[in-house]
Parts: C-alpha cells; sequence; structure tokens
C-alpha cells in the first residue's frame, strides 16, 4: 500500500464569489460615445455658471486622442509640452471610469477657488479651464492600457490667461 501526501491550500473567498475577480475594463464605449458624454458632462456645469455650451472640434479631438495614447504608451501622467490648446487631463487605474469621473473631478476644483480674488491657481485650473466663458471648443479622448486609462481634453480658445480670470470664470448662477 502507498502512502499519498497531499497539501491543503484554503483560500478564503469573500461573499460574493471569486476571490480574484477580473479589474473590471476602464473604458466600455466608444471613442466617439465617450467622447459626447464627457462634453455633455462640461455643458452641464458649464450652465451652472452661466457660460456657453462647448461643441466638439475634430482637430482637437484628434490632438487629445494623440496625446492620451502618448501618455499609454510612457506609462506617464503629464500635460503636453505643445501649449497651443488648453487641456485637462486624468488618469485612473483599477476602475470602470464613466464620462462623467473626469468631468467631476475637474470641477471639483471649485472648492479650492477664490472667486474673490478671480486668478489662477494650480490647484484649480482644471476647474477654470472647464467653465471658462471663452471657450469655445473641446476634444475629449481616451486611451487604454491594461486596467488603466487616460483621459485628455483639449479646449479652445485655450483658457486660463493671467489677467481675464474675473469675466471668464464666473460664480454659479
Amino acid at each position: 500500500m502507498a502512502t499519498v501526501k497531499r497539501k491543503v491550500i484554503v483560500k478564503k473567498i469573500p461573499p460574493g464569489g471569486n476571490p480574484n475577480p477580473p479589474k473590471p475594463a476602464p473604458i466600455t464605449m466608444s471613442q466617439q460615445d465617450y467622447e459626447k458624454a464627457c462634453v455633455e458632462s462640461h455643458n452641464k456645469f458649464r450652465a451652472t455658471h452661466g457660460t456657453p455650451p462647448l461643441t466638439i472640434n475634430p482637430t482637437l479631438t484628434q490632438v487629445a486622442n494623440k496625446w492620451a495614447h502618448n501618455l499609454a504608451q510612457r506609462q506617464k501622467m503629464e500635460h503636453s509640452p505643445d501649449g497651443k490648446y488648453g487641456e485637462n487631463i486624468y488618469y485612473s487605474s483599477g476602475q470602470q471610469v464613466t464620462p462623467e469621473m473626469p468631468v467631476k473631478m475637474w470641477y471639483d476644483e471649485i472648492a479650492k477657488y477664490d472667486f474673490a480674488k478671480s486668478q489662477f491657481n494650480p490647484h484649480t485650473g482644471h476647474f477654470t479651464q472647464l467653465i471658462w466663458r471663452d471657450t469655445k471648443q473641446v476634444g475629449v479622448a481616451y486611451a487604454v492600457s491594461g486596467e488603466k486609462a487616460w483621459i485628455v481634453a483639449n479646449y479652445d480658445p485655450p483658457g486660463n490667461v493671467n489677467g481675464f480670470f474675473r469675466e471668464n470664470v464666473p460664480s454659479k448662477k
């Protein structure tokens, strides 16, 4: 009679199932649908400040797409050195990113913006660009690498111009 040694490995499985659930796909919608929903989110926030709605510009979308893919390829989070357009960027890992998420994060910088001073603040630049009154067009794109996502929005004309904050960053209506 042979003796068999067995090693038993016990894994605790959390309620609901798989102890190693697959990571969610960062974005599950097409670039075009994502951009459209992201711009709608921009315009909802802009409306609360009385700034006109943005329209999608295909050239800006191409610029945003190129930079988002550059960031994903290099696994970096940094603004484009181009500087021709206004730019907001967003990065996420390990979760699904809805079109509203980056826009809300950018907008939430309002908590740090001083409307009485009406000037540039590096902690509120995403917010001020998002609602900048003189900005008319935007292009939004994303790039995915594994469970990571980069979202880039480019704006024209660009915002955050020193000396023009009071007339371009109004408080809520």
